[in-house]
């Protein structure tokens, strides 16, 4: 039996598979509830699945409980390794690097929405409109 593809897929199933023995439900009435294909929902009940996210909200539902149930916890150490892992914010401070402007630290940065970027525009403007 082949691994599974990550510790985020094996906790997920491992919660489908618990969910669905306290119900006395096999994969079979699991998947007809969930209008999966039975092959399909077993990957994902032994934790070798990658469903979408309309997926879930149809498992979590045939199994009466929340989506967050099913989610909930996960951060990215339970992912498979990526080439990069580069966040957001990761993101603003490079290209506030970039410009050669101070780091907006903290919430505030993040919460100035993309007007950083207009900046420059808004500059060139006034100075085209100066004689």
């Amino acid at each position: 039996m082949p691994e599974p593809r990550s510790d985020a897929s094996r906790v997920l199933g491992r919660r489908l598979r618990e969910r669905r023995l306290a119900l006395a439900l096999n994969q079979e009435a699991v998947a007809h509830l969930a209008g999966l294909n039975v092959s399909n929902y077993a990957r994902i009940d032994r934790g070798h699945g990658n469903p979408t996210f309309h997926t879930l909200i149809r498992l979590a539902v045939v199994l009466g409980i929340e989506p967050s149930e099913l989610l909930g916890g996960f951060t990215a150490e339970h992912l498979p390794p990526t080439r990069d892992t580069y966040t957001a914010l990761d993101f603003r401070r490079e290209q506030e690097a970039r410009l050669g402007r101070p780091e907006q630290g903290g919430r505030q940065g993040v919460d100035a929405g993309a007007g950083w970027l207009q900046e420059p525009e808004a500059e060139a403007t006034q100075a085209l409109a100066t004689p």
